[in-house]
């Protein structure tokens, strides 16, 4: 049983509101139906060309579905993270209970944190109701537990940020309705706009790759060069079936290293993506405070955001390939 005086009000309140009632419930159902429905839709779609005579190993099988799943996981994932927090601090304005909340001892920070922790429980809560559809897949083999690792904590640092984003396009806006549509804007615009420049790119540069840099804040061409490794050879799709092709259009602005690889560039977004939520809390933190002022608050975010780029110099190994594969 989830204990009041251990979580604090708040955090106690935000799961019980994201777990109790139907609505809950209708959004496991949704997230994992949907991907049950791309996982058997795929798998007829493989069907279909084993009854055409086309070779396909088992591997090759458990290869083309993993891919689809995981690129469903994280479109549902980028739309439905925000959707958790994009009414937190709308809503106690439109309530009317927010000045109420800063009356309490209960500090901004506090406050923001335990709805932002809420909201990615919720999301984790998702993520591990959807985990039997991928065990499912595992069985055809083709995907090691490294795939899967790399595939997942793609899809929790998108949904952390998202939660995030849409905490802070609710501070800002104070409606739900606005918040909404600014944080979809925004979040549509980023994706369709850096994948519309790659193209432009490649289209005025003879079709060559566009640089990394241009969908390097982008999680589906994250997810796609996260599933670069499990990508089965496209000559044995024949027939005009190519269940692959959103990967070849979602990484179009990556650069081929030269030897069939394609550069990682989903380690640069999770690099991006934990610099953009420390700043997203600290922007919503300043909008919640009924005063501007530097608060010791202040200095710790400054220092975790000086320790978070101090590991990304330790780590520049790890992650400079993706944006500059020849580093």
């Amino acid at each position: 049983m989830i204990r009041r005086d251990v979580l604090g009000p708040v955090l106690f309140k935000e799961l019980s509101t994201h777990l109790r009632g139907s609505r809950a419930a209708l959004l496991i159902t949704l997230y994992v139906g949907l991907v049950l429905i791309a996982a058997r839709l795929l798998y007829g779609m493989v069907a279909a060309q084993l009854d055409r005579g086309t070779p396909l190993l088992s591997a090759q099988i458990g290869q083309v579905l993993f891919i689809g799943v995981s690129l469903v996981l994280q479109a549902l994932t980028i739309f439905m993270a925000p959707a958790t927090t994009v009414n937190a601090i709308s809503q106690e304005h439109e309530r009317g209970t927010f000045e109420l909340i800063l009356t309490t001892p209960l500090s901004a920070s506090k406050l923001i944190a335990d709805k932002l922790i809420a909201a990615i429980a919720f999301m984790l809560l998702l993520l591990l109701a959807a985990a039997p559809a991928i065990t499912l897949v595992m069985l055809f083999g083709g995907v090691e537990m490294g795939d899967v690792l790399r595939v997942f904590g793609t899809i929790l640092i998108t949904a952390v940020v998202g939660c995030a984003f849409g905490l802070c396009c609710s501070a800002i806006t104070r409606q739900t309705y606005s918040a909404t549509l600014l944080c979809y804007a925004l979040l549509i615009s980023l994706i369709g706009g850096s994948l519309f420049a790659a193209n432009v790119w490649s289209l005025i540069n003879g079709m060559t790759a566009a640089p990394p840099a241009l969908v390097a804040a982008n999680p589906l061409s994250a997810m796609a060069t996260a599933l670069a490794p499990v990508r089965p050879p496209t000559t044995t799709l024949t027939g005009g079936f190519r269940p692959l092709v959103l990967l070849g259009l979602l990484s179009n602005g990556l650069i081929d290293t030269g030897n069939g690889r394609i550069a990682p560039t989903y380690r640069v977004t999770m690099m991006i993506y934990g610099a953009a939520t420390i700043i997203l809390f600290w922007i919503t933190l300043q909008v919640v405070r009924p005063r501007r002022r530097i608060t010791r608050e202040d200095g710790v975010l400054l220092a975790v955001l000086l320790g978070y780029g101090l590991l990304s110099y330790l780590l520049r190994g790890w992650w400079m390939p993706g944006i500059f594969p020849a580093a």
